[in-house]
């Protein structure tokens, strides 16, 4: 079975997506534990939008303390939901009676597809007890690895401004001579519904995890992004488009950008709001979600809700033939749920 992703057949009536519903804080710290609540969150310190800054994303890089995800999957959720929950429930409720489980991440990547179609991906999806686990596999190891020097730099660019613009507590000082460590995160646990298409008003409900920069002093979440100079040229259309789907999964309205010279240094901040992202540019949201609700209700036909209590399957975008595929998936590739989720919610015995 495969689907087209060619924009124009997804470019109709944008589905019903319910506004995303945090449900959940949590951190995690350099030991990748879990903790519930906003204790080690990042607050957004004060700014003057658009006056003139002098931030130096250099600073620090050659103690900048990176994280090694290449064996994680849903790992860090998984273990959200143990520490959220009494042994023994069932993981429906914890997950408050979602079909679905995944990161933000997987429903960027794959919403971005019909705009942004050059490097593959690939999914396995795994039912268990009423609930399908989305995980995604890297398929762009080679891409990684011939990072260059500048590359690899620009990515640490984006991390230290983060750093420049936020603090332990509200109102706190920044700390820029601290080692930015990108083990430790803060994120949330969002919920919503979206129609399935054909469906006559039938949704799937859907649950994610969120890494979450900042939150301001209202207590709203924040998205701090760093772009070259201004927002110009191919950023309308590759680069906004995952923007947009980013803090639109997270029901955010704007974005803080650092606009940074070709040396790093930011030498202005300002924000930008999600409907001039979707207006300005050469993509529509309605095609992206379209797209979303067609692959999930895809992977949702493949495994119902009324088939036995296992199954799994592989969906696989090939960048060659503008197709995504749905498969059967490996066996060792359904092995991503962990030990520790596995005997907390009583699952061995179905696996």
């Amino acid at each position: 079975m495969s689907i087209e992703t060619c924009p124009g057949i997804y470019d109709h009536k944008f589905p019903f997506f319910a506004r995303p519903e945090v449900i959940s804080e949590y951190a995690v710290n350099n030991k990748r534990q879990v903790n519930i609540g906003r204790s080690k969150a990042k607050y957004l310190c004060s700014y003057e939008e658009g006056a003139r800054t002098n931030f130096d994303l250099n600073k620090g890089r050659e103690i900048f303390i990176d994280k090694d995800v290449s064996s994680e999957r849903l790992d860090v959720l998984l273990r959200w939901a143990c520490v959220q929950s009494e042994e023994g429930v069932r993981p429906k409720k914890i997950f408050h009676e979602a079909d679905m489980i995944c990161w933000r991440g997987s429903l960027t990547r794959i919403g971005a597809t019909p705009y942004s179609d050059r490097d593959p991906w690939r999914f396995v999806a795994l039912r268990v007890d009423q609930v399908i686990y989305l995980c995604e596999y890297d398929e762009n190891i080679e891409k990684k690895n011939a990072m260059t020097a500048r590359d690899r730099l620009m990515s640490y660019w984006g991390f230290k401004f983060e750093q420049y613009m936020t603090s332990n507590e509200l109102g706190g000082e920044t700390d820029t001579n601290s080692a930015v460590d990108c083990r430790e995160e803060f994120a949330v646990v969002c919920k919503t519904r979206i129609e399935v298409p054909g469906g006559r008003g039938r949704c799937i409900r859907l649950m994610y995890g969120a890494e979450v920069d900042a939150i301001d002093s209202n207590g709203n979440l924040v998205e701090l992004k760093t772009q070259r100079k201004a927002l110009e040229g191919g950023f309308w259309k590759f680069k906004s488009i995952k923007w947009w789907l980013q803090a639109f999964l997270i029901g955010l309205e704007r974005i803080t950008v650092g606009y940074r010279n070709d040396e790093g240094i930011v030498e202005r901040v300002g924000t930008v709001s999600l409907i001039e992202l979707s207006q300005r540019s050469q993509w529509r949201g309605n095609v992206c979600f379209n797209f979303i609700a067609t692959v999930l209700s895809m992977i949702e036909q493949r495994l119902p809700p009324e088939s036995p209590d296992y199954g799994s399957c592989q969906v696989r975008y090939d960048p060659i033939s503008k197709k995504v595929y749905m498969e059967k998936a490996k066996e060792e590739d359904t092995q991503f749920l962990t030990e520790e989720y596995k005997r907390h919610f009583k699952l061995a015995e179905r696996l």
